[in-house]
């Protein structure tokens, strides 16, 4: 990760104001985290082995605060088993996109936006909560120099971003140095991976995904296989492939376009969130 601490001169980042540890997990490709002895019968095929990984993430609580603001209402939450509140540590990394090579984590499942009175909610656990939208008062914050408030560019591996007019906890991870201009106009960079402990970025990026031409592929142009590891069979991958087009198909004939928004993109391991907590 070019973004550490140690570097925040050099790439021209802001100061950083909080930490935050985010302990992660990959499972294997038929979605389990168990233990279990190595099968003999598989010598020939990828290694399987779920991945387990953590991250520190630096915030930019100075130039961004709205933004870290709201981030941290999804970190520092109490656990009520009566009424849970909504919680990264509960959230999973679901979608790498092909052409930007964004990562998108903070969904919580359960978590939804619905529309009451006119307005936009979010309900989660069968309560209402308000959907407030990461929006930085510039104008209005003169104690906060114009370098401070400046926009930063998506020009660095690990950076923290969340989508303009969004007002749900996801948020973006990049995973590529070449994607200024196709983000920087949508999305607001809040932090930055200050460690990355076991290498997770460089994982996530060999995982196969489903593209919206319906091909398992990495995020380069290059088909890959999935089924087996991080690789895996041409066959599964055909079949993958196969499968997707019968139910895209019968999504067209019924008039429903949601498969398609739900499939591009996808990861096809299980990547949840098991521990965040402010450091």
């Amino acid at each position: 990760i070019t973004t550490t601490n140690e570097n925040n001169n050099s790439n021209n980042l802001p100061k950083i104001t909080h930490k935050v540890l985010m302990e992660i997990r990959i499972s294997r490709a038929d979605g389990s985290f168990y233990v279990r002895d190595a099968n003999p019968n598989n010598a020939d095929l990828p290694d399987d082995d779920p991945f387990y990984g953590s991250l520190v993430l630096g915030l930019f609580g100075e130039s961004v605060p709205e933004h870290v603001r709201r981030f941290l209402e999804y970190v520092d939450v109490k656990y009520d088993v009566d009424k849970p509140l909504p919680s990264y540590s509960r959230s999973k990394f679901g979608t790498l996109d092909s052409g930007s090579g964004l990562l998108i984590g903070g969904t919580i499942p359960g978590l939804d936006i619905t529309t009451l009175g006119g307005g936009n909610v979010l309900e989660y656990s069968g309560r209402v909560l308000p959907a407030k939208l990461w929006i930085e008062d510039n104008e209005n914050a003169p104690s906060r120099d114009a370098a401070s408030s400046r926009r930063l560019s998506h020009n660095a591996k690990g950076l923290l971003t969340h989508r303009n007019l969004d007002p749900t906890p996801s948020f973006g991870v990049t995973t590529r140095t070449d994607i200024a201009s196709s983000l920087d106009a949508t999305h607001t960079v809040f932090g930055c991976i200050l460690e990355d402990q076991n290498g997770f970025l460089n994982a996530v990026v060999d995982i196969p995904l489903l593209t919206d031409t319906g091909r398992v592929s990495r995020t380069t142009s290059e088909p890959v296989s999935a089924g087996g590891g991080f690789g895996g069979s041409p066959l599964a991958s055909s079949v993958f492939t196969a499968q997707r087009a019968i139910f895209r198909d019968a999504a067209k004939t019924f008039g429903d376009s949601r498969l398609e928004k739900v499939y591009d993109g996808k990861l096809l391991r299980r990547i949840e969130v098991t521990k965040v907590a402010v450091l």
